[in-house]
C-alpha cells in the first residue's frame, strides 16, 4: 500500500511540475481556451520558410494591438471592414501585406482613405469559432461590414469541447489545466493532417500522391456528409442574425480550392485523383460546393450578398501552394475577383457611391 502510495505521489509530482512548466510554455498552446479565443495581440511571427515557387522565403506575419492583421484602428476611419474565417483568409505563411484581406484592403482604401480593414482570419476556424469570434470581439468593434470565408472547416464537424458554454466549477478547473488541452490540440492537429487540412506544401503537383477512388465510394461519401449541413446552415444563420441585430452588413465568399474534377491549368495534371487526407480531390471538391451551395441557398434566401470564388478563381496550382491554401499570386487575384464584385454588385456602396470624405 506504501509503494502505491509513493507511486501516485510521484506521478502527482510529476503532472504538477509538466503542469507548471506548460503553464509557462506550451509549445502546443491553442488559441481558443476556456470557451474563449485567446488572440495573439502584438505578435510578430518571422520565419524562414523552404523554397515554394509562389511564396517568398522569409516570412514576417503581424498581429496588431487587437489581435488581427492589419493597420490599428484610427478615429479617422469611418469605414470598417473585418474579414473572417479560418486559414484561407488568414494566409499564416503569406506575408504582411500579401494576404488577400490586406490586399482588398489596399485597393478599397485607395478608393476611401477613411476606410480600415483588418484580418480576423484564424487557423482551422470553423463556423463555431467564427460566431465565438464575433460575439467576444467583433460586435465591440462595430464595424460596417462583414466579409466571411467559411465552410470549408466544418466538414463532417460535430459541436467542438473547446466552445462548451458550461460554466460549472469542475468544467472551469478542467479549462485552466495545460494538460488536457495541449492533448487536445495534439488529437486535434492529428486528425486535422488526416483530414488533409492543414499545411502541407506540394513542390511538385504532377507528383504528388494520388488516390483513386470509385463512384460508389464517392457516393457513400457524399451522402456520409449530409447530416454536417444542418448543423452549418444554423450556425452561419446564428451568425447573419446577429450581424442584422447589430448594423452589421454581411458579405458571404464561396471558399475555393485547387482540388476539382478537372485538370491543373498549369501543369496539366488531373486534380480529381490527389489524395488529400482519406479521400481524393474530386471528392473533397464536390463536398465543399455542398457547403457552399448551402452557404449561396441561406444567402440568398436573406438577401445576403453572396461572391463566388470557387466558381471564378481559375483551377491553377500557381494559385496555391497545397490544395487550398493561396499563394501571393492566388491571393492577389482572389483579392482582385472579391473587390471586382464589391464594386460591379455595389456590395460596399460607400466606395461606390462618391461619399468619399
Amino acid at each position: 500500500m506504501k509503494r502505491f502510495l509513493k507511486i501516485c505521489a510521484f506521478v502527482f509530482l510529476v503532472l504538477a511540475c509538466l503542469e507548471f512548466t506548460l503553464h509557462i510554455y506550451n509549445p502546443f498552446s491553442s488559441r481558443v481556451k476556456n470557451g474563449e479565443i485567446i488572440l495573439p495581440k502584438n505578435t510578430k511571427y518571422v520565419l524562414d520558410l523552404p523554397f515554394y515557387q509562389g511564396l517568398d522565403s522569409k516570412l514576417i506575419h503581424t498581429k496588431n494591438s487587437l489581435g488581427f492583421r492589419g493597420p490599428e484602428l484610427s478615429v479617422n476611419d469611418n469605414l470598417k471592414v473585418i474579414c473572417m474565417g479560418g486559414s484561407t483568409t488568414e494566409c499564416f505563411y503569406l506575408n504582411d501585406g500579401k494576404d488577400w484581406p490586406a490586399v482588398l484592403g489596399s485597393k478599397i482604401k485607395n478608393d476611401y482613405p477613411a476606410s480600415w480593414l483588418n484580418n480576423a482570419g484564424m487557423d482551422g476556424q470553423s463556423s463555431f469559432g467564427n460566431l465565438q469570434m464575433l460575439k467576444q470581439y467583433i460586435v465591440k468593434l462595430k464595424p460596417n461590414y462583414i466579409i466571411l470565408m467559411c465552410g470549408l472547416n466544418d466538414m463532417g464537424l460535430e459541436a467542438p469541447s473547446n466552445f462548451d458554454e458550461n460554466k460549472s466549477l469542475v468544467k472551469k478547473v478542467y479549462n485552466f489545466l495545460e494538460i488536457p488541452s495541449t492533448i487536445l490540440n495534439i488529437t486535434r492537429a492529428g486528425k486535422a493532417k488526416e483530414a488533409g487540412l492543414n499545411h502541407q506544401f506540394i513542390a511538385d503537383i504532377s507528383k504528388a500522391e494520388t488516390l483513386k477512388m470509385d463512384d460508389s465510394s464517392v457516393y457513400k461519401r457524399l451522402e456520409n456528409e449530409q447530416k454536417y449541413l444542418a448543423g452549418y446552415k444554423s450556425r452561419i444563420s446564428e451568425f447573419a442574425k446577429i450581424c442584422q441585430e447589430n448594423n452589421i452588413k454581411l458579405i458571404f465568399v464561396a471558399q475555393s480550392i485547387l482540388f476539382s474534377d478537372e485538370k491543373d491549368l498549369y501543369s496539366n495534371t488531373y486534380l480529381g485523383d490527389l489524395k488529400t487526407g482519406n479521400i481524393n480531390g474530386k471528392t473533397r471538391a464536390y463536398i465543399l460546393k455542398m457547403y457552399n451551395k448551402v452557404t449561396f441557398d441561406f444567402a440568398e434566401s436573406k438577401n445576403i450578398p453572396f461572391i463566388n470564388l470557387n466558381a471564378r478563381l481559375p483551377k491553377d496550382s500557381r494559385f496555391f501552394y497545397d490544395g487550398y491554401h493561396f499563394t501571393n499570386d492566388g491571393s492577389e487575384i482572389s483579392a482582385g475577383i472579391i473587390y471586382d464584385e464589391i464594386i460591379s454588385k455595389n456590395l460596399i456602396p460607400e466606395i461606390t457611391n462618391g461619399n468619399n470624405p
